[in-house]
């Protein structure tokens, strides 16, 4: 049975014949109830509902051939790296009224595009090689028409101006994952900078699917500082969603990035509990830790437990989701870190041969470079994943406290994950420009390297999980029972066990 769920081919039939059966019984519905009410359908409204019929059908049929030709390899797969686009500028033939307010960080709706952040970007690109570009994460239902166009109204603040410019927009999916478009997508729009506006550094952006169009509300533009040398990883976390109080594992979790090489970690929340919170509010006070708050856009649902419940239940909706968050949150480092990677709270990457990430990352850049006689920059580097499931060995006899989660489960899987499989990765934020959760995706242009695998002996994530995840089910008896010993954490025990110790008392967690 489980074969079925995990072929996207038997999966969209599945849920082309279950829609075209839901739509057959709706029909059947309505025509029993119009014959008991003697009622006719007007010619209008008959027509209606087989236009409206012909088109799910039509989409229905349209995902799966996509998956035909994907299979086949006659499926277009979307560029990763752009062409030269000319610079369109419509600010002579326009007149904007100010925005009257703005938002930082949050959603808002311009047209039927849920806007979420904007970013100033001064980074060499292949789009319009010679500006700089205002990037908006933005979502739209459905995938965006390419054929309606973006426009982009960009204000000075400062000087009390405005220009009009035309966008490229890029869609932070690629079909083959799931063809399927009936969500809210994730998309990155590029509104490239006129001349006379690249030194502006008080900017709000707006969006239009026609040009000159004056919007009521503007997304505030984020400048990242620029630093002479940049720092060397930053950490991204997407929404948390934890009903479960679980503020041990949360804080074991963060002091061990701390000691592995992160400089700074960014978590997204949805919802967590009292303690949880507290934890954050705790680490946000001494500017290493950024807690941003975010919900879901559109008609999706904010109550906590509602959504909750929604994103459990709608994994392919949650996964576009999540790549609004992870795109923020890489875009707050482009000019500040040189790679950030993203992760999530039960998963840890162990340097094996270095004390450090810097120091591992330093190495496996110029092994890269050596092996392959290459110049080009690294997009990102992917850590293999193992798998470490709970275990029932007694250690009450050692030093261990109990509420060391991670530094107390002492075995892992034998196997070690295929390199495109649950990986994680340190993506270059000078050569990316777009992420998606397991590798960099768009590319800034065509002078870099793919994704780099590092050898596993140099470096692992280690990938805490309460069962088997549903992807790996041939393999479970496998990945659970074959364990061996696992020493990785060790030599960062003593430090571990005295931070976490003190985290927690300080927040009277423990006595």
């Amino acid at each position: 049975m489980w074969k079925i769920w995990n072929s996207r081919i038997r999966l969209v039939c599945i849920s082309a014949f279950l829609l075209v059966l839901n739509i057959s019984l709706h029909k059947f519905e309505n025509n029993l109830k119009t014959s008991a009410n003697g009622n006719r359908k007007t010619n209008i409204n008959y027509h209606n509902d087989e236009k409206w019929f012909n088109s799910a059908v039509d989409y229905a049929l349209e995902a799966m051939l996509y998956m035909h030709n994907y299979e086949t390899g006659k499926a277009e797969i979307r560029p990763l790296i752009e062409q030269e686009k000319k610079v369109r500028e419509y600010w002579w033939k326009c007149y904007l009224e100010m925005p009257a307010y703005f938002e930082a960080g949050d959603w808002l709706k311009n047209d039927d595009l849920f806007v979420y952040s904007s970013t100033y970007d001064r980074r060499n690109n292949s789009l319009y090689p010679n500006n700089h570009i205002v990037q908006v994460l933005a979502m739209s239902f459905r995938s965006f028409q390419s054929e309606h166009g973006i426009f982009c109204n960009l204000y000075d603040i400062n000087r009390n101006r405005y220009t009009v410019v035309e966008g490229t927009v890029r869609e932070i999916w690629q079909r083959a994952w799931d063809p399927r478009d009936f969500f809210y997508i994730p998309n990155l729009i590029s509104c490239p900078v006129p001349e006379d506006f690249k030194h502006s550094t008080n900017l709000l952006v707006s969006l239009s699917k026609t040009p000159c169009k004056s919007q009521k509300i503007a997304s505030y533009v984020r400048m990242p500082l620029l630093k002479q040398k940049k720092n060397a990883v930053a950490v991204c976390v997407k929404g948390l969603d934890y009903l479960e109080d679980i503020p041990e594992r949360l804080i074991e979790w963060i002091e061990m990035q701390f000691l592995v090489g992160a400089d700074s970690i960014t978590l997204y929340t949805y919802y967590v509990p009292n303690k949880m919170q507290q934890v954050l509010n705790y680490y946000s006070k001494f500017g290493s830790v950024e807690v941003i708050p975010i919900s879901l856009p559109g008609d999706s649902p904010n109550q906590v437990f509602i959504r909750s419940r929604f994103i459990w239940r709608n994994r392919q909706q949650k996964r576009r989701h999540e790549l609004i968050a992870y795109n923020d949150c890489f875009y707050r480092y482009i000019d500040t870190h040189k790679f950030v990677l993203i992760i999530d709270i039960d998963e840890v990457v162990i340097p094996l041969k270095h004390n450090n990430w810097t120091g591992m990352l330093n190495y496996l850049t110029a092994s890269f470079k050596k092996s392959t006689g290459t110049i080009d920059e690294i997009t990102s580097i992917s850590t293999r994943n193992v798998f470490k499931f709970p275990s029932n060995i007694d250690l009450s006899s050692t030093h261990i406290p109990p509420y060391l989660y991670m530094l107390r489960n002492r075995r892992r899987s034998e196997t070690v994950s295929k390199p495109d499989e649950y990986g994680k990765a340190f993506i270059n934020t000078d050569t990316v420009v777009t992420v998606f959760n397991h590798f960099a995706l768009h590319r800034s242009h065509g002078n870099v390297a793919m994704t780099y695998y590092a050898d596993p002996n140099i470096v692992l994530k280690l990938h805490y999980k309460s069962m088997c995840p549903i992807e790996s089910k041939s393999d479970c008896e496998k990945l659970t029972k074959v364990t061996i010993d696992d020493t990785t954490m060790d030599r960062f025990a003593d430090q571990l066990i005295e931070r976490v110790t003190d985290v927690l008392s300080n927040l009277h967690i423990i006595s």
